[in-house]
């Protein structure tokens, strides 16, 4: 793997817990976690740097990432602001 593909990975993870603000709050280390998960589970959307995609992934194949990944995961969603409801028509 090549280290462009690492590091888009890497970012990639990263912006999973700086979007929810839980980086700057001393979450676990999601990139580290999910590493191994992303590379095994995720290959196709980490090739394509697509990082949505493998949010998607992560979240799909949950029962099937790392024990560690899941702990990151459930921590960050733990401390994410909740989704509000949908905009009644």
């Amino acid at each position: 793997m090549s280290k462009t593909t690492v590091l888009a990975a890497v970012l990639c993870v990263a912006s999973l817990a700086t979007a929810s603000g839980v980086a700057a709050q001393g979450a676990p280390n999601v990139r580290q976690a999910c590493m191994s998960s992303i590379v095994t589970l995720c290959p196709d959307e980490l090739k394509a740097k697509d990082r949505p995609a493998i949010r998607a992934c992560l979240i799909k194949n949950f029962d099937k990432t790392t024990p560690d990944c899941q702990a990151a995961m459930k921590a960050m969603a733990a401390k994410a602001p909740p989704t509000p409801p949908p905009a009644a028509h």
